[in-house]
């Protein structure tokens, strides 16, 4: 058998042209050479370009959940900073008890809201005694010498409602007395890390300023422990960066920030596995790429023209995902500061308001206690002008007292002012001793300011001739108040079973009667008077459909 070079031809192929044929294939071995290495670098080049796409995405995720985190901080110590610039504050024990009592029912995770010396560190009043923690002294310090509020974690607790403990000077007159301490639900922070990591690859963790677990969105790690020592010593003096650690085996790639405001570190994690995952499709379509380019150069300047352009497309997406999400961090936190500003604006305008409803009780008071004293040395004959004044007066004071007192500062329960007037009534004209029985039937009904008052007035005189002129000579019997509603109106009926009206008790009772009248009309309403012989007064006028009282701060208890 003859060698191939001994051959004239071979597969039909002449000696020449086969040596043609094997130079052309050298020159395009030879050629391939530098479009391989320029292949292989070119998708190590996109592959790295995958690596600081997932570090982007890492970095906006963590910087999302620091901004949400921060903001849920802020809007509590905005709350607080409102509870403590309350007047409440002085008036004494009562005045705390009731104002952090409304608080801590409006922020149901307050565990525990507490009022601390600022000298002697002890807790002076809480809302939950069995609840409220000793305050820490180092952060109680801080709080009174900065005066600016003060955060410390007791991780520990976050199982059973505690967590956070927030410290909030209380100044006044340039001084530091007492501090607010408010304890937090921990896991209200765990909830929104659960928020941010549902549904996505990304794992959250949020460590207080000691290290230890706040929050967590996977299960590994329980809160209250420790940092893995390979997160702790990554962030050690750090604000922010990127890092790569192993945690209970696995590899993974993780972001972190730090807050000024609380030394808290927010931390966004990923496996290594998912990762590569996200980076796949883009791995596979350079492979293919680079693939091609070894065939035909013109088809791998296609798919480099296509790559970069789709490249390009990709980094502004992110750009542009991860400015939405910094603006709709700082949206957030912007409408909390908002609505602080918001509620402490309607607490003040709340306190300016019932401090006029107390002044214009006492002032009337005032004029009642004039009233007496002016009528002290008159004849008992001459003393009946001063006290039906005193009466009326009476009136408007107890209105303006339901008021102080009432949720919404603009209407009262007439029921209530109808209790305390029978019982003032009752004691002031003898009616035990007398033998006459007062008895209400009214269910609660709640009335404006413009209806209170002159409704006030007319149970007042109503009520004043009935219990002087209906039982004589000692005579027994019985008052009787109803109240009640009836399609869009409201009935006060009066009766007593007394002498009844006859000519000569008319002619007493005629400038009482004149005012009910007026009054009556006033409310756009009408009175049924009783005829002769009978004691039986009905008033009806509209009234508007119960709404429920809305408390929008805490109302301060009377002093």
């Amino acid at each position: 058998m003859r060698s191939l070079l001994e051959r004239p031809t071979y597969l039909g192929l002449t000696r020449r042209r086969l040596q043609t044929l094997y130079l052309v294939a050298a020159v395009g071995l030879a050629g391939l050479v530098p479009l391989m290495l320029f292949a292989g670098f070119w998708i190590r080049a996109e592959l790295g370009k995958g690596q600081r796409d997932v570090e982007m995405l890492l970095d906006s995720r963590a910087s999302a959940l620091f901004h949400q985190v921060e903001a849920e901080v802020e809007r509590q110590i905005s709350a607080l900073h409102a509870l403590s610039a309350l007047p409440t504050l002085d008036s004494g024990s009562e005045g705390f008890d009731e104002t952090a009592g409304r608080m801590t029912r409006a922020m149901p995770h307050w565990t525990s809201l507490s009022l601390v010396d600022a000298a002697t560190g002890r807790v002076v009043r809480a809302t939950r005694t069995e609840e409220a923690d000793a305050p820490d002294p180092e952060s109680l310090r801080q709080a009174v010498q900065s005066r600016k509020a003060q955060i410390e974690t007791r991780p520990g607790l976050a199982r059973t409602g505690g967590g956070i403990h927030i410290y909030v000077p209380v100044v006044r007159n340039d001084a530091v007395a007492l501090v607010l301490l408010m304890t937090f639900n921990a896991l209200n922070i765990q909830d929104i890390v659960l928020a941010q990591s549902r549904n996505t690859p990304f794992t959250a963790l949020v460590l207080d300023s000691r290290n230890r677990i706040l929050a967590n969105s996977s299960s590994p790690q329980p809160i209250g422990t420790d940092a893995p020592p390979a997160f702790r010593q990554a962030i050690t003096g750090r604000n922010t960066g990127l890092f790569q650690s192993d945690l209970d085996g696995e590899p993974m790639a993780s972001a972190f920030r730090r807050s000024r405001l609380t030394g808290w570190v927010v931390i966004a994690s990923i496996s290594r596995r998912e990762s590569d995952r996200l980076m796949t499709g883009t791995a596979l379509a350079t492979t293919a790429a680079g693939a091609v380019s070894l065939l035909l150069a013109g088809i791998l300047a296609v798919f480099i023209v296509h790559t970069v352009m789709e490249r390009r497309v990709s980094e502004e997406r992110l750009a542009a995902s991860r400015t939405l999400g910094e603006l709709d961090a700082r949206l957030l936190a912007t409408t909390q500061e908002a609505l602080g500003e918001q509620r402490k604006a309607a607490s003040e305008r709340e306190v300016l308001l019932r401090e006029i409803y107390h002044r214009v009780k006492n002032n009337l008071q005032i004029v009642q206690s004039l009233l007496r004293l002016g009528s002290r040395d008159l004849q008992a004959e001459q003393r009946e002008p001063f006290e039906s004044a005193v009466r009326r007066i009476g009136a408007m004071a107890r209105v303006h007292t339901l008021l102080y007192n009432s949720p919404d500062l603009a209407s009262i329960d007439f029921k209530d002012y109808l209790e305390e007037l029978l019982k003032e009534l009752s004691e002031g004209f003898g009616a035990g001793e007398r033998g006459i029985e007062s008895v209400l039937d009214a269910n609660a009904m709640r009335m404006p300011l413009d209806t209170a008052v002159p409704l006030a007035f007319i149970a007042v005189e109503i009520l004043t001739n009935a219990y002087k002129h209906a039982f004589p000579k000692g005579r027994t019997g019985q008052i009787t108040v109803q109240v009640s509603r009836d399609d869009g109106n409201a009935l006060l009926r009066i009766r007593d079973d007394g002498i009844g009206i006859g000519p000569d008790s008319a002619a007493k009772r005629r400038l009482g009667l004149t005012i009910v009248r007026k009054l009556v009309q006033q409310i756009g309403g009408t009175l049924e008077e009783p005829p002769p012989g009978s004691s039986v007064f009905t008033v009806r006028f509209p009234v508007e459909p119960d709404r429920p009282a809305t408390p929008a701060a805490p109302a301060p208890v009377e002093a």
